[in-house]
């Protein structure tokens, strides 16, 4: 028998709140682009709830805005900002190359007009969130009373730590603090096809190389496990240490041990572990070659 769908589409976030609120914890599902939550629907991963609550209409999670908080320079990103808007952006394309670039590695086209980031981070597999890690976002989240804050890597070791269920807050969008300039950054997407199929494993990094091929300030990111994560050992291991031979080794191995993927249908976990080390490993040390032979210092989202 077919269920009648009911369509709310609250205009402001306290109106949302309501809303849910009204309606009952686990009778509605919240609906930015879709994208996301149609291809569960379609593949009867998920049964789609009698209420959905669109969040389209929610001027303030549709902006991408700069300010200052206490003196540093931050981008705020609203949750129902579109994967085409990041890329359009002249904010993200100055200071987060690398988001820009992952969302150029999302879907289609089509499918870029319509997903949003906040849709692509609440699924906790995304392909922006080893980026947003890097730059260590903070979530903005509607408690229905005030806007909180919450970093992105807290977020996501809680909720693994839940076994993924998620409280009734609402995802109003992020925050990321760009004062800090860094002389690289760069992402990677390894897939069965370039950008139409869900990613084997992702990688983002960035930080500082001197002329004296001296790392600082170093973040590492990667996706691939039960979800994505900084490696923060490995960063330790790599910061104020000059490239070598052994210095890459030691990354290496590192990251082989830090990293915890997941063996899916399409490769093993320790094939990931492999493929996320070389990536990692191949772009630090890229990087440090530029600058120690006294090449190009400036490569950020190359």
């Amino acid at each position: 028998m077919l269920t009648a769908q009911k369509i709310w589409s609250p205009t402001n976030l306290k109106e949302a709140w309501e809303i849910q609120n009204h309606i009952g914890i686990g009778e509605y599902c919240l609906v930015s682009g879709g994208t996301w939550l149609r291809t569960q629907w379609e593949a009867n991963l998920r049964e789609m709830s009698t209420n959905l609550i669109s969040l389209e209409k929610i001027a303030e999670m549709q902006e991408v805005t700069e300010q200052l908080a206490f003196g540093k320079r931050e981008i705020v990103i609203g949750a129902q900002v579109t994967l085409a808007n990041c890329i359009e952006s002249e904010l993200m394309q100055t200071y987060l190359p690398s988001l820009v670039k992952a969302c150029r590695r999302i879907a289609a086209p089509s499918i870029r007009n319509q997903a949003t980031i906040g849709g692509n981070i609440y699924t906790a597999a995304g392909d922006t969130i080893p980026v947003f890690l890097i730059y260590e976002a903070k979530l903005r989240w509607f408690n229905g009373q005030t806007i909180e804050t919450e970093p992105l890597e807290q977020w996501l070791i809680t909720l693994q730590a839940n076994q993924f269920k998620r409280d009734n807050r609402m995802l109003v969008g992020l925050t990321i603090e760009v004062e800090a300039q860094d002389d690289f950054s760069f992402f990677i997407k390894v897939g069965r096809r370039e950008t139409f199929t869900a990613s084997l494993v992702t990688v983002a990094g960035k930080g500082t190389v001197d002329n004296n091929g001296l790392f600082g300030s170093v973040l590492l990111a990667a996706g691939g496990g039960p979800v994505p994560a900084r490696l923060s050992a490995t960063e330790l291991a790599t910061c104020n240490r000059s490239g070598s031979t052994e210095l890459f080794k030691s990354i290496y191995k590192s990251i082989t041990t830090e990293f915890e993927a997941t063996t899916d249908a399409f490769a093993s976990a320790e094939y990931k572990k492999t493929v996320v080390a070389n990536l990692l490993v191949s772009e630090l040390f890229d990087r440090w070659e530029k600058n120690h032979l006294g090449g190009v210092t400036n490569v950020a989202g190359s």
